[in-house]
């Protein structure tokens, strides 16, 4: 390739250019490849005459952004270009945690190598080819320079690492599963970590559910305590937010949460009763996240986790109300009682709270509707 452009310009130039403006180079041979999708010629994918159906980067163009007009809203609240930008908060870190125990990041990995290096699952759909390149370049590689989702280097060069060491830092909780053959994943954990983050989030739960349990009751046979879960959830929003000093973690939380937002997005796709076009391609079409996953998982022999509908189902609920919870929206007795209170809405507080309560007890056995026994 080069050695063609140097049969146009002075090698010297190109020795001098910069490396973006060999890479913009790439890209643009790329962009302008010959591409004969004549029907009379009948050209298939991966005829010389027409190599892949994959776009290159967005054309150069002095109008910003560089998006297809399709995804221009995404941006924009209404009319684009007359409109103002849309403001974005993304998931807490919790939800990445929850989604990568399904095992999805590993099994997808499995699905990326196997269609990389041969044909053991069938040549990879028309249609899925521009997934299987997308998912490559974003989640399975160092990102690109500069990109505020770039977390690999030479200091932190393990893509599974870079998130376990944060899931440690917050939560102080491991991932359900270590390596392919079973021996626990290497990381770096910091001395710094919210060790009481589990038995204060679990207290936490307690004590809502007691809500939940005398929401009707009368004021003189209701135990609830307001204060008490105001002050719960003071302690648990002064504990993450130190692990966030000065935006600490920031950058390693909206990693992990768009890698997983993405293969969460990939197995809960449904279309007309259509699958997204890599799960159509591994024929692992079926009713349910979880159920697709699980096929998935056997087209390649890497088992998902049993439990992953219940960690699907508790994801955007326990992302939702920890938000909530560093927001100090719950840190005065007054505000609690919409945690226990039914409310209309499926994402009401008292929902989100009791969508938690049912799969953190399957997740983790612990059954936090019961009461603590002091002992005597």
């Amino acid at each position: 390739m080069f050695r063609q452009f140097a049969a146009l310009v002075s090698p010297d130039l190109l020795f001098d250019a910069h490396p973006f403006e060999l890479a913009w180079l790439l890209e643009e041979v790329w962009r302008n490849r010959i591409n004969d999708e004549s029907t009379a010629n009948n050209r298939s994918l991966g005829d010389p005459e027409r190599r892949s159906n994959l776009d290159a980067t967005p054309a150069y163009s002095d109008e910003w952004p560089p998006l297809s007009a399709g995804l221009l809203p995404i941006l924009f609240t209404g009319a684009v270009g007359d409109s103002p930008l849309r403001s974005f908060r993304w998931d807490h870190l919790i939800y990445a945690y929850m989604i990568e125990n399904t095992r999805v990041y590993e099994v997808f990995r499995r699905v990326m190598h196997e269609f990389v290096h041969g044909e053991k699952l069938g040549a990879p759909t028309a249609e899925s080819q521009k997934w299987l390149r997308n998912t490559e370049e974003l989640f399975y590689k160092d990102g690109a320079p500069f990109f505020i989702s770039s977390i690999p280097s030479h200091i932190r060069s393990d893509l599974r690492a870079n998130r376990r060491n944060p899931y440690h830092r917050m939560f102080a909780m491991e991932l359900n599963h270590g390596t392919d053959d079973g021996k626990p994943y290497p990381y770096i954990r910091a001395e710094a970590a919210n060790a009481d983050f589990v038995a204060t989030f679990e207290e936490f739960l307690r004590e809502v559910w007691v809500g939940m349990t005398y929401v009707t009751a009368s004021a003189s046979s209701n135990p609830t305590d307001p204060s008490k879960i105001a002050t719960l959830a003071s302690k648990l929003k002064n504990m993450l937010l130190s692990r966030r000093q000065n935006g600490n973690l920031s950058r390693e939380e909206f990693s992990a949460v768009a890698a997983m937002a993405w293969f969460h997005l990939t197995l809960e796709y449904k279309n007309n009763n259509d699958n997204a076009p890599i799960v159509r391609a591994l024929r692992a079409e079926a009713n349910g996240t979880e159920q697709r996953l699980f096929k998935v998982a056997e087209r390649v022999g890497l088992p998902a986790h049993g439990l992953s509908k219940h960690f699907f189902d508790i994801a955007d609920a326990i992302s939702r109300i920890l938000i909530q919870i560093e927001t100090g929206d719950f840190d005065f007795a007054e505000a609690v009682p919409a945690l226990y209170t039914p409310a209309p809405g499926p994402t009401s507080p008292e929902s989100a709270m009791r969508k938690i309560i049912t799969h953190w007890t399957a997740i983790t056995g612990r059954d936090v509707k019961a009461r603590k026994v002091a002992a005597s």
